[in-house]
């Protein structure tokens, strides 16, 4: 079963928050927190950018700026998340470069789940959701700023490697929680270059030969992990007609209402970078709703 029991939770004092704790809220029971940090760094406590820090601060001398924004944050909890027996909140205001901040605690609270939102438009913190998770070694989620704040329908794209099997294992952990979370397995086909179909020798019985060949993995590469019987699970297959797999997810996802994408963080291509795919960095920073990047 999937836990992620240390969370972190990067903050910023922005109208991002309440949404960041309302998916906390959303999936503390499905990935199984137990303990959850909420960060905020401050680029210097002595000169706050956050409006409302700084205004406080000029009126108030003897109230320094990170008790100020610890005590705002406090209170959101207390407001959004209220008491979840059983898990534990701490929170920790950090004078620094929020990147690199981010990335130290991360690693020195063994955190296994980091979650991060992604605006329209970046205010400046000095934290993107593609540096972030380029960078961090944890799983990754990326909540995008105007993503509803339910979950009945996950999205997992598949390429047959192993993280995409551990990805959907986490959906079916997710969905054997609450059996209402419809799970769609997706799985964009690359096809032949353009002009292989204007060979005299191909024709329609090749992209045919290609459909069942896929289908046929699929099929093997999900008998190994779920009884279909067991789980309300659809396959797809698309073909990869845009040569862009990132696109064909994003597209489907919004076209299907999927309320989130779990996704592996590197796939089998040979292009993708060290560390994080180059289809899944698209994906973080096109989709519509939030995205949980499995390493």
């Amino acid at each position: 079963m999937t836990t992620f029991s240390r969370t972190l939770v990067a903050m910023d004092l922005s109208v991002m928050d309440p949404k960041l704790l309302q998916w906390v809220g959303t999936l503390d029971s499905k990935l199984g927190f137990q303990k959850v940090y909420f960060l905020h760094v401050m680029p210097d406590f002595s000169a706050p950018k956050n409006v409302d820090i700084e205004f406080h601060t000029l009126f108030s001398a003897d109230y320094p700026a990170d008790e100020k924004a610890h005590d705002r944050i406090a209170e959101d909890i207390e407001k959004i998340l209220g008491k979840h027996p059983g898990l534990e909140f701490a929170i920790e205001v950090r004078e620094g470069k929020p990147y690199q901040k981010v990335v130290h605690l991360s690693e020195a609270k063994d955190i296994e789940l980091l979650i991060i939102g992604r605006k329209k438009q970046s205010e400046g913190s000095g934290i993107s959701a593609r540096r972030i998770a380029r960078a961090t070694k944890c799983n990754v989620m990326v909540i995008p700023e105007n993503a509803a704040v339910k979950l009945q329908h996950i999205m997992v794209p598949i390429d047959f490697c192993d993280l995409s099997a551990k990805a959907l294992r986490v959906a079916l952990d997710m969905a054997q929680k609450n059996p209402e979370i419809k799970i769609t397995a997706l799985y964009v086909m690359d096809l032949p270059p353009s002009n292989y179909f204007d060979r005299p020798y191909a024709n329609k019985g090749m992209q045919e030969m290609l459909h069942k060949a896929a289908n046929e993995t699929f099929d093997n590469f999900l008998a190994k992990l779920v009884d279909l019987s067991s789980v309300n699970l659809e396959k797809v297959i698309l073909d990869n007609t845009l040569n862009h797999t990132a696109r064909h997810i994003t597209s489907f996802s919004l076209q299907q209402h999927a309320d989130m994408i779990i996704m592996g963080a590197k796939g089998h291509s040979t292009w993708d970078n060290l560390w994080f795919g180059s289809v899944t960095e698209h994906v973080v920073e096109m989709a519509a709703s939030p995205v949980l990047v499995i390493r």
